[in-house]
C-alpha cells in the first residue's frame, strides 16, 4: 500500500488551476475581473484560436506595485479580503488569490505594469508557475497580461477543450455579458485580429444594450426603471420578436455581477406571459441594486448562482416593476374574465379564443377535388409513437388536385397555391396507429356549415356530423408537406430581396459554423455588415414575414449544442408547422374552411396531428337523437 507523502508545489499549482481555469474563457473572466477590481475604466481583451493559443487583457488600472510584483502570483494572495467578516459583504469580483497564480501554473504569462506614480513600468515572465525574469520597461499606466499556450504542461487537459470556435463563442458570451453588466466601462474585444464589440462606457446601459443587439432591437425593447421592497430595479426587457427559444439571453445583473437566480427568471417569466409565445422566453439586461448583506453569491462555486435573504419580496419586485414596463397605458384594460362553472365544487374555467393575425399567403391549403375516406371517430388515450419507413412516392401524389376531375365535389373553385410537380423522390412518411374510419368511398357532397367557436369546422355527411379542428388539420398538412420538401435536393426559395436580422455575435457564430446543417433545412444566411445577416434562402412554406421567428428558433436549438439530426430537423419542422397553422380562434372564411377540409381528405392525411391528437371527432344522429330524446335506445 502506497505511503501518504506530500505533494509538491508544482503538483499542487496544477491541481489548484484546475479549479480556476477550466476553459479558455474562466482564465478570461478571472483576468478582466481583476481588471475592473484594480479600478479600469477601459478593457481590451484579444484571443487567437479561441483563447487556447493567445489571450491579451489591457487595462488603465491603477497597476501593480513594484513590491507587490512577486506576491501576485503566489497562490491565495489577494489585497481584496483581509478578514473574515469582508466574506459576508462581498464588493469585489476577482476577490479570489488564486487565479493569476494558477493561470501562470498552466501557460506561459508575460506581465506588463506600470503604477502611476512611476515613470517605469515592470515586465514579468512566468512560464508554467515559475518567474524567470523581471525588468524594468517603457509601458503605460495599467497592466497588460498576456497568455500563451494555455494548458501546455497538462495536454490532458487541452485534449478536452473544443474546437477553437467553440471557446471562441464562449468568450463572445461573456463579453457581452460583461458589456451589459458595466455600461461604464469601454470593452474593446477582438478575435482573430478582428474588433467584435467596442462599447463606449459612456455609463448609459442603452449604448451597452445597442452594442451588443443593436439599434433595432434596442428601439423595440421596453425599459424597466423603479424600486420596490428595498431593491432598485433598471434596464431592458424584449419581447414579441426579440424572445428566444431559451433562456440563454435573460440576463440579470445583482450589484453588476452577472447571476443566474431561478427566482429572477421565474418572475420575469410570469411578468411577460402574455407578451411571448408558448416555448419562447423574453430577452433581458436587468440590473438589480440590493444590499450586499441581503445576498448570497457564495452559492455556486464559480458565483453563478444566487440566493436572496428575502426571496419572496425580490420576486414580487421584478414581477410588479416589469409589468408596469410592459403595461401599455394607451389602450384599453383588459376586461375581467367571465367564468362558467358546472357546479360551486368544482369550476370550470373558460378561457377566451386566442385572436391572431390571418395566415399568410404562403400558407394557403391547395384546393382539392377526390374525397376519400378519412375521417374517423377517435377516442385517443397516448399519443400513438410514430414510425418511420423509406418509401417513394409515386408521381401523381405531386400533382394539383386539377389532374384528378375524377369525384369532383360539386363547390365552387377556390383560388389556391398549386404544388411544383416534383419528380418522385424517396421520404420518410409518418404513420400513427391505424384507426378505423366511418367514411366510405364518398359518393354524396359534403355540407359544411361553417366554424363553431372558429375552431370547429362542422360538417354533415349522410348520417354523421363531423367537428375538424382547424388548427390540427392545418397543422399537420403544413407538417406533411415540410416533411416531403425536406427530402428533396432543392429545399429552399430564394429570396428576391434578402431578409436581414440582427444578431447578437453568439448567433453570428452559431450560423458560420453551420452553414451545411442550416443549408439542409432549406436556410441560407450570409453575414451582413457587423451585427446583421442575410437571409437569401428559405424554406418553401415558410412566409418572408415568419422568417426571423423560425431562424431564432433553429439557433436556439444549435446553441444547445446539438446537431440538426433528422430527429431535430423533424422537431424544428413540427415546430415551424405548428406555429404557422391556422389557431383555434382565428375566424376564416368559408372558402378558406372548405379548402382546409377537401384537402385534407385529397391527402389522405394520418387522423392526428403531429402531437397526436384526433382531427376528426364524429357524432352519429342516432346519438344526437338519443341525447333528444326522440328515440329510447
Amino acid at each position: 500500500m502506497s505511503k501518504i507523502r506530500m505533494l509538491s508545489e508544482s503538483m499542487i499549482g496544477k491541481i489548484a488551476a484546475g479549479e480556476v481555469v477550466e476553459r479558455p474563457v474562466s482564465a478570461i473572466k478571472e483576468l478582466i475581473e481583476n481588471s475592473l477590481d484594480a479600478g479600469a475604466t477601459s478593457v481590451t481583451i484579444e484571443i487567437r484560436e479561441g483563447g487556447l493559443e493567445y489571450i491579451r487583457v489591457t487595462d488603465n488600472g491603477s497597476g501593480i506595485d513594484e513590491s507587490d510584483i512577486r506576491m501576485a502570483f503566489e497562490r491565495h494572495a489577494t489585497s481584496k479580503i483581509s478578514r473574515e467578516q469582508d466574506l459576508d459583504a462581498i464588493q469585489t469580483l476577482g476577490f479570489r488569490g488564486e487565479a493569476l497564480a494558477s493561470i501562470a501554473a498552466v501557460s506561459r504569462i508575460t506581465l506588463t505594469t506600470r503604477t502611476r506614480d512611476r515613470d517605469t513600468g515592470l515586465k514579468v515572465i512566468n512560464e508554467g508557475g515559475k518567474i524567470t525574469s523581471v525588468e524594468e520597461t517603457a509601458a503605460p499606466a495599467g497592466t497588460t497580461i498576456i497568455v500563451r499556450d494555455l494548458f501546455f504542461n497538462t495536454p490532458v487537459r487541452r485534449n478536452f477543450m473544443k474546437k477553437p470556435s467553440v471557446e471562441g463563442a464562449a468568450v463572445n458570451e461573456l463579453i457581452t455579458q460583461l458589456i451589459l453588466s458595466r455600461p461604464d466601462i469601454s470593452f474593446r474585444y477582438l478575435s482573430g485580429g478582428k474588433v467584435l464589440y467596442h462599447s463606449p462606457g459612456d455609463g448609459q446601459l442603452s449604448s451597452a444594450v445597442h452594442t451588443v443587439y443593436g439599434g433595432q432591437a434596442l428601439g423595440s425593447m421596453r425599459k424597466v426603471d423603479g424600486h420596490m421592497n428595498g431593491i432598485i430595479l433598471k434596464g431592458y426587457v424584449g419581447i414579441g420578436d426579440n424572445a428566444r427559444g431559451n433562456r440563454n439571453q435573460e440576463m440579470f445583473f445583482i450589484n453588476r455581477r452577472i447571476m443566474q437566480s431561478q427566482t429572477l427568471s421565474s418572475a420575469l417569466e410570469q411578468a411577460c406571459r402574455e407578451r411571448v409565445m408558448i416555448g419562447k422566453f423574453p430577452v433581458c439586461a436587468l440590473h438589480i441594486s440590493i444590499p450586499f448583506e441581503n445576498v448570497d453569491v457564495n452559492v455556486h462555486p464559480n458565483k453563478l448562482q444566487v440566493r436572496f435573504r428575502d426571496e419572496a419580496a425580490v420576486s414580487e419586485a421584478v414581477l410588479t416593476l416589469v409589468l408596469e414596463a410592459l403595461k401599455d397605458r394607451d389602450a384599453f384594460e383588459k376586461p375581467v374574465e367571465m367564468f362558467l362553472t358546472r357546479d360551486r365544487a368544482q369550476p370550470e374555467t373558460v378561457r377566451p379564443p386566442e385572436k391572431v393575425p390571418a395566415a399568410p399567403p404562403s400558407a394557403v391549403v391547395t384546393m382539392a377535388k377526390t374525397i376519400p375516406a378519412q375521417a374517423a371517430v377517435i377516442s385517443p388515450a397516448v399519443p400513438p409513437e410514430p414510425v418511420f419507413r423509406e418509401i417513394v412516392k409515386p408521381p401523381e401524389q405531386y400533382r394539383s388536385s386539377a389532374a384528378s376531375p375524377s369525384a369532383a365535389v360539386p363547390m365552387p373553385a377556390v383560388p389556391s397555391v398549386q404544388n411544383t410537380g416534383h419528380p418522385p423522390v424517396p421520404y420518410r412518411e409518418e404513420k400513427a396507429e391505424q384507426i378505423s374510419t366511418i367514411l366510405p368511398q364518398v359518393s354524396r357532397p359534403l355540407k359544411i356549415f361553417g366554424a363553431v367557436f372558429n375552431t370547429f369546422i362542422m360538417i354533415e355527411y349522410e348520417d354523421h356530423l363531423l367537428l375538424v379542428d382547424q388548427h390540427a388539420v392545418h397543422e399537420r398538412l403544413l407538417f406533411d408537406r415540410l416533411m416531403q420538401e425536406n427530402a428533396v435536393q432543392n429545399l429552399g426559395q430564394e429570396l428576391l430581396v434578402p431578409i436581414i436580422i440582427p444578431m447578437t455575435r453568439r448567433e453570428i457564430s452559431l450560423i458560420e459554423d453551420n452553414q451545411k446543417e442550416l443549408e439542409s433545412i432549406g436556410l441560407v444566411i450570409d453575414s451582413f455588415g457587423e451585427k446583421d445577416v442575410a437571409v437569401r434562402t428559405i424554406p418553401m412554406v415558410l412566409g418572408e414575414a415568419e422568417t426571423t421567428g423560425f431562424v431564432r428558433d433553429i439557433l436556439a436549438d444549435l446553441d444547445e449544442k446539438h446537431a440538426l439530426a433528422f430527429d431535430k430537423k423533424r422537431a424544428a419542422l413540427l415546430q415551424t408547422a405548428c406555429k404557422h397553422a391556422v389557431k383555434g380562434g382565428e375566424e376564416l372564411s368559408e372558402d378558406q374552411l372548405r379548402s382546409l377540409v377537401e384537402e385534407m381528405i385529397e391527402k389522405k392525411v394520418t387522423p392526428t396531428c403531429p402531437h397526436g391528437r384526433p382531427l376528426v371527432v364524429s357524432i352519429s344522429h342516432r346519438e344526437l337523437d338519443r341525447k333528444f330524446k326522440r328515440i329510447q335506445n
